[in-house]
């Protein structure tokens, strides 16, 4: 029995170094194949862009929407956390707008204009406005629909009833085209314009959020006219 000790001995061997080989070679074909989703929700992209080897995998932001996470962070990601998947792999992740509830101020006796700038930031949806004669200055808030000190959810947006003078201030509305919503609003504002309501469509070639139609492009309007837009999604 001895004498087959020494064979026995470097048969294990042999065993545990295949084995530890195996394993090896495993760690290394995982390494080079595969990669395992870290969490990304909470965090911003300049934050993803900083995990460790996130660049094995391609992050693109899917869209946009209202959640309880802050403002410009992901709220939703696609695989989810923990999955093993191929580098290479596309990962669908969704930028939070913040929570869907805003307190309206009291903006009576305010130009319309003035007020745009916050609504905008805050991502609150202008539904309608309507005029009135009056001795204001043209586009001075008269009342707004919810009232001042309510909660409005944002995408169900805030009414004005704005004053209307005899003799109106007129703009050119630009031409968008081809601009982002953000760029889009911007240049609609600057020309005291407000963007109204905005309808996503299909669009082959285009990224998400470009502006591809725009109401009265080109033509002489009212200053506080309702611009209503069509963007690719």
């Amino acid at each position: 029995m001895k004498k087959f000790l020494p064979y026995i001995a470097c048969g294990v061997l042999s065993i545990l170094i295949c084995l530890f080989s195996f394993n090896i070679f495993l760690k290394t074909y995982f390494n080079q194949r595969y990669y395992s989703l870290p969490n990304l929700t909470g965090l911003t992209r300049e934050e993803v862009e900083a995990i460790d080897k996130i660049e094995n995998v391609n992050v693109v932001v899917a869209g946009n929407e209202f959640s309880k996470y802050p403002a410009g962070t992901i709220f939703l990601q696609n695989p989810s956390a923990d999955k093993v998947v191929k580098q290479g792999r596309t990962v669908k992740v969704w930028i939070s707008k913040g929570e869907n509830i805003f307190y309206v101020d009291d903006f009576v006796n305010k130009n319309l204009v003035n007020v745009l700038p916050e609504l905008q930031k805050e991502g609150v949806k202008i539904n309608k406005t309507s005029y009135i004669e009056t001795s204001l200055p043209y586009n001075t808030i008269i009342a707004t629909t919810p009232a001042q000190g309510q909660f409005v959810e944002k995408d169900k947006g805030i009414s004005f009833l704005l004053s209307k003078s005899h003799s109106q201030a007129k703009t050119v509305v630009p031409d968008i085209i081809g601009y982002t919503i953000e760029e889009a609003r911007e240049k609609l504002t600057e020309k005291g314009l407000i963007v109204g309501e905005i309808t996503e469509s299909s669009f082959d070639g285009l990224d998400k959020g470009i502006v591809v139609e725009a109401a009265s492009i080109g033509e002489n309007v009212n200053v506080g006219t309702v611009i209503n837009l069509v963007v690719s999604k």
